[in-house]
């Protein structure tokens, strides 16, 4: 039953309300608990009270306060309102949503209850009761704008594109589109992104054209238009579009392979042309005309010019780097070599130039005398043998530029690099180490460090280089909290390489499965964030954070670790659970605290952190998962396939590990011929006997088939 407060004291509860909103908890405090000194049996209070609690930290203390509230008064809004709000601090957003939902059972008309239902069911992903939440709060509301924007989206996620592009219009139609310029100007993109998604180009591009001075962004404009007028049919138009962004050097990659497109020039998936490769090359002669500084264009000219015309193509477009000397051609360069002839002729023309220079002939590059130029070539030349797997003549280059010039830090980092791929870890290791030593101020070279270090498996050394550029933390000195903290994957992945060389397989899960952990917690950050999206009008990336929020299998430092994970079930399956406990070795606690608190914080902040008793049982079941998740968005990487077939073998499958090698044959991967004939001399022969005869035939036709696709 609901207890009246006195006047004096429904002031205090104001204030209360206040205190807590403006998160000066302390003092909220001091304000319930006057105000329980004259009404102890207050439930709205007493909620929160608990709530504030449940803030500064006493969780089941204000937990209890909050319970007990509800004994008092079972149909009050705040009580059920703050109990919500505690479970949502505890990221349970299922028991939030249920308690938000009776507040708003005994407070239909609480505007805060609605947004912190639709902000949970944007979390929990209950588009049909966000939208009827929204639908409610325009009603109470109509002349809040994020109301409507909220509704539009709720739409959208529901797949009702004219419902959210309805929404919009009749939006603009009663108030301003925003309070701002950007506002006005995402509104109005949105608006045409809605046309496009409802197949409604005509009316996009009259939104265009209407709303061009409120639009700012002056990309997403011209490429909107240039869309539309493809959509349209009008082709002109749009590569006149297309071409005006090249002009501009916005995005030339998407506007060249969209007029390609136009052409009908199909590209593959590296974006080079099947074929018409003619028209290809006049299409990217018309860019450098609007654009002579397009970099792009110059550089997909190698891809695909014919081999005769190669070498001069290079010679200019490799020279200007050298020229300039910037360090970024050695990867600008690298898929050229998965054409061998292109590659011959890459290292022809370094050589050639090499001799030039070491004659003192300088007409390929300006006739400008400059002693550097014979450093860049000796650097690409060790680039280019290091990429084709010749190390010896790799660090024959790297010694003679590293004596040319000793004290140029990038030297060292190559030659580091050739060592790693060469297997010699620990030199390279040292002379990574020699690179940072160079520049003690640069970060790039201290992480470059860390990282050979991790692949010497001397993973004490590397954090100990990584703490040098950590700023001071929560907790001094502990490298990995820090680098947990600050999601730092590419450790992540280094540390758990490094224990599963050295046999720990269970501290190396724990770093592989850190990237999962890490999504979790940004997925429940993300609650806070929904509403001010609305407010702020930034729905069309806001689109884009949920897709990548709901898609993790697609997220590229995720499917680095799925084989890894993969292969440390199936080594923790081989040795067994009990052997491999045996082998963890759990990290030391860093730092001892006599603050008995301080103490507490600590390890409160390693549990949430750290992934403790990671669970290996079922290990194959377990693996699965990441394996299915790695062949979905790798179904062209015969490493995977290599990978699936071992797994698949290693789980007795044999219907899935002839499925594999036939892939793997239509992949024209070199080793099937060999996997082939294990698998029947091995596995099929084994289980041929008690095979379904059905099966048995299926999977001989299979191997027939894979045998008859590599002749």
């Amino acid at each position: 039953m609901a207890t009246t407060l006195p006047l004096q004291q429904q002031r205090l509860f104001d204030k209360l309300a206040r205190d807590f909103d403006a998160r000066e908890y302390a003092k909220g405090l001091r304000t319930a608990d006057s105000i329980l000194s004259v009404v102890p049996n207050h439930a709205d209070t007493l909620a929160l009270k608990g709530l504030t609690l449940h803030h500064m930290g006493r969780k089941e203390e204000g937990r209890e306060i909050i319970e007990s509230a509800l004994g008092f008064n079972d149909t009050s809004t705040v009580v059920w309102h703050s109990l919500g709000m505690c479970h949502r601090a505890d990221d349970n957003h299922v028991e939030a949503l249920h308690a938000f939902q009776k507040a708003h059972e005994y407070g239909p008309s609480n505007v805060n209850v609605l947004r912190d239902i639709s902000s949970i069911c944007v979390q929990l992903r209950e588009w049909e009761q966000f939208v009827d939440v929204r639908r409610k709060m325009v009603t109470l509301r109509p002349g809040v704008r994020a109301n409507w924007i909220a509704l539009s989206c709720g739409h959208r996620m529901l797949g009702n594109k004219e419902l959210a592009a309805a929404v919009i219009d009749v939006m603009t139609t009663i108030m301003e589109a925003g309070d701002n310029r950007a506002e006005k100007s995402e509104v109005r993109l949105y608006q045409v992104e809605l046309e496009l998604a409802c197949n409604a180009p005509a009316r996009a591009l009259d939104l265009l054209k209407k709303h061009s001075q409120e639009i700012i962004d002056e990309y997403e404009k011209a490429s909107l238009r240039a869309k539309t007028h493809a959509l349209l049919g009008q082709k002109v138009e749009a590569e006149k579009w297309y071409m005006e962004l090249i002009t501009r050097g916005m995005a030339e990659a998407d506007c060249v392979a969209a007029i390609a497109q136009l052409r009908k020039i199909p590209l593959d998936a590296a974006r080079r042309p099947k074929r018409d490769v003619d028209k290809y090359l006049e299409l990217l002669k018309q860019v450098q005309e609007v654009n002579p500084k397009s970099n792009y264009a110059k550089r997909q000219v190698l891809e695909c010019v014919p081999i005769e015309q190669f070498r001069d193509q290079l010679r200019e477009y490799a020279g200007m780097f050298i020229v300039k000397t910037i360090p970024s051609l050695f990867s600008v360069l690298k898929s050229l070599y998965q054409c061998p002839d292109r590659t011959q002729h890459i290292g022809e023309v370094f050589h050639q130039w090499e001799e030039e220079l070491m004659a003192g002939d300088f007409s390929s590059f300006g006739g400008k005398k400059d002693p550097t130029f014979i450093l860049w070539v000796w650097m690409y030349l060790a680039s280019h043998y290091c990429r084709i797997r010749e190390f010896g003549r790799a660090l024959e280059y790297i010694g003679r530029a590293i004596d040319h010039t000793p004290t140029f830090d990038l030297l060292y980092l190559m030659k580091a690099k050739i060592q790693a791929k060469n297997n010699q870890l620990d030199e390279a290791a040292k002379t990574a180490d020699m690179a940072r030593r160079l520049d003690l101020q640069d970060k790039y070279l201290n992480g470059k460090a860390a990282k050979y270090f991790f692949r010497a498996n001397k993973i004490r050394e590397g954090e100990a280089l990584m703490q040098m550029f950590y700023k001071t933390t929560e907790v001094p000195d502990d490298t990995y909290l820090t680098a947990l903290e600050s999601q730092c994957a590419w450790y992540e992945r280094e540390v758990g390489d490094a224990y599963y060389r050295m046999g720990d397989y269970i501290s190396a899960l724990s770093n592989y499965l850190m990237c999962e952990s890490h999504h979790q917690r940004n997925h429940n950050e993300l609650s806070e964030f929904h509403n001010y999206v609305f407010r702020r009008c930034t729905m069309r990336a806001w689109f884009n954070v949920i897709a990548c929020d709901d898609n993790l299998e697609e997220n590229k430092f995720f499917q680095k670790l799925c084989p890894r994970i993969v292969r440390t079930y199936m080594k923790i399956h081989e040795e067994g659970e009990e052997a491999v406990r045996a082998k963890y070795a759990p990290r030391p606690e860093v730092g001892k605290y006599s603050d008995v608190e301080e103490g507490k914080r600590i390890a409160n902040l390693r549990r949430t952190f750290y992934l403790h008793n990671v669970d290996i049982s079922d290990p194959l079941k377990k693996a699965g998962r990441y394996l299915q998740a790695s062949l979905l968005h790798n179904a062209l990487s015969s490493e995977v396939h290599l990978l699936a077939v071992e797994f698949y073998t290693m789980c007795r499958m044999p219907f899935l590990v002839a499925r594999e090698l036939l892939i793997l044959a239509k992949l024209k991967c070199p080793s099937t011929n060999e996997l082939v004939t294990q698998f029947e001399n091995n596995l099929f022969r084994e289980m041929a006997s008690s095979m379904d005869p059905r099966v048995e035939s299926i999977i001989k036709e299979t191997l027939t088939t894979a045998l008859e696709k590599l002749n």
